[in-house]
């Protein structure tokens, strides 16, 4: 019901503002990167800024990979629709490109983050790291990123970040298990056994038990049998508090 809802709200904005939807494609391929590229320029022309300019050009880049794989296949019948996306591409390219020119200058951590993994632009990787304060920081898959670029400089900061990272996470919704995952692995290389084996069992009361290799987390498990029975209830705690939105570092 939700995926029609959209697509008619779609198909209204189409209708109300042509000029968000006449450079696409009409056949079924790639309807969700479409639609989701429609939402995006419109909501660009209705609130327009760099978190919206980044949506569109997410949208746009979504949209692109979805349809470049098609242009392979062989098509048996109206030989003009691989014509129409083959347009569609070079289209999407253009534009895609005229956004990263208007925003290059642009201290928007996300579009500082896609300069850096899509060109390798360091003064925006360097500007990301120095703004980790901001207030538009704050944000789990942002403070992610930010230990990713410290973790071999700065463990310390990046097991900050993480830590934020887990704070900020909303009620109702599980932390990135890969940050789990990451925050581990840190602890290991720290020789912080007691919190590497703590944390897998976070891992584990979130996710699935098979998320842990526990042969592999044996070797740092010498601990007493009234101490593992500690950690496992102040995992569940832990594990309580994240679900409920309501974590807070030590």
């Amino acid at each position: 019901m939700l995926t029609g809802c959209e697509r008619d709200r779609n198909k209204s904005l189409c209708s109300r503002f042509p000029q968000f939807c006449s450079d696409l494609h009409s056949d079924s391929w790639c309807g969700k990167e479409r639609d989701q590229l429609v939402e995006a320029r419109y909501e660009n022309a209705e609130r327009p800024g760099d978190a919206s300019r980044y949506m569109v050009m997410n949208a746009l880049d979504s949209y692109q990979r979805c349809l470049e794989p098609l242009l392979d296949m062989q098509y048996t019948k109206r030989h003009e629709r691989k014509n129409t996306k083959v347009e569609t591409i070079i289209d999407i390219d253009a534009e895609l490109t005229r956004l990263e020119a208007s925003t290059a200058g642009s201290d928007y951590p996300y579009l500082q983050l896609w300069r850096w993994e899509r060109h390798g632009d360091r003064a925006a990787r360097r500007d990301f790291i120095a703004g980790a304060d901001r207030p538009d920081m704050q944000q789990p898959p942002l403070q992610k990123a930010l230990a990713g670029f410290l973790l071999h400089q700065d463990p310390a900061g990046a097991e900050r970040a993480m830590q934020r990272a887990l704070m900020l996470t909303p009620a109702n919704t599980k932390p990135d298990a890969d940050l789990l995952a990451s925050l581990i692995g840190l602890y290991i290389r720290q020789r912080q056994y007691q919190q590497a084996w703590l944390w897998s069992q976070v891992l584990s009361e979130l996710y699935d038990d098979d998320m842990v290799n526990w042969k592999q987390m044996e070797p740092y498990a010498r601990f007493t049998a009234q101490e593992r029975e500690t950690m496992v209830q102040q995992a569940m705690m832990l594990a309580e508090q994240l679900r409920k939105g309501q974590y807070q570092a030590n």
